[in-house]
């Protein structure tokens, strides 16, 4: 190689190597960056501490992309969102959207897609009018959107329950009729229980929802969208649905 090129390329690689410099010295300051994000106790989507869940495991990956640091707190489901709503600067993941959180919340970016059905032991509910003809007492998770859309849909035939493990059971022994939820939670907690799933008749899909990941109302603009492109990018990871069938097994 002639002196000259040998001297251009080294000339390149210092360049190169004073350009990455300069852009990782802002990357390295913000990799300090350290968030809080609540979550509920919402199997599959997030389990506990130990066991994690599709939700939890997608969070990792968008911190991961953001380059911030996540610390992930768990509370009952009604409480992560008061926690999130008076935590400056703080996030909230999974929350289905609504008019009255859209006031409480900045939404960040759709985590997952989901369907939510009647689930029973006999015969399939596969409209709100059919739960509602047919008088079956519904279970629902406490202070959960799932919960509104049946008071609007005109079902009073409803148990608000705090888990859903104490859901499953009560549908076991008979004390709810039906569990208003996600397919996949059903399916996943009965047989976390050590129950068949085959023995759930799960209906047709009544609604269908978005999973959001939502922040503080005062979370700096810079972070949200900074998040907003982690997630978009999170969602073309071939690990996004890797992660969403290990526990879909």
């Amino acid at each position: 190689m002639s002196f000259l090129r040998r001297y251009s390329t080294a000339c390149v690689r210092i360049l190169v190597a004073g350009f990455a410099l300069l852009m990782a010295s802002p990357l390295q300051a913000d990799a300090k960056l350290r968030l809080t994000a609540f979550t509920g106790y919402l199997p599959p989507l997030s389990i506990d501490e130990r066991q994690k869940g599709i939700a939890v495991e997608l969070m990792e990956l968008v911190a991961e992309e953001a380059g911030v640091e996540l610390d992930i707190r768990f509370a009952p489901w009604k409480r992560a969102q008061i926690l999130a709503e008076t935590t400056s600067g703080s996030l909230l993941f999974t929350a289905a959207y609504s008019k009255a959180r859209r006031d409480r919340f900045q939404y960040v970016a759709p985590l997952i897609y989901t369907e939510s059905a009647f689930i029973t032991l006999d015969q399939p509910l596969d409209t709100f009018e059919k739960a509602i003809e047919t008088g079956k007492v519904i279970g629902v998770h406490l202070g959960s959107q799932r919960s509104q859309i049946l008071q609007r849909s005109g079902i009073r035939n409803v148990e608000e329950i705090p888990t859903a493990e104490q859901m499953s059971t009560m549908l076991r022994t008979g004390r709810i009729d039906a569990w208003y939820t996600m397919s996949m939670r059903a399916s996943y907690v009965y047989r976390q229980q050590g129950f068949d799933p085959r023995d759930l008749v799960i209906g047709a899909p009544v609604t269908h929802g978005t999973q959001w990941l939502v922040a503080n109302k005062d979370l700096d603009p810079e972070i949200r969208a900074r998040l907003t492109a982690a997630v978009s990018r999170v969602w073309r990871d071939p690990r996004y649905w890797q992660i969403v069938d290990q526990y879909s097994k």
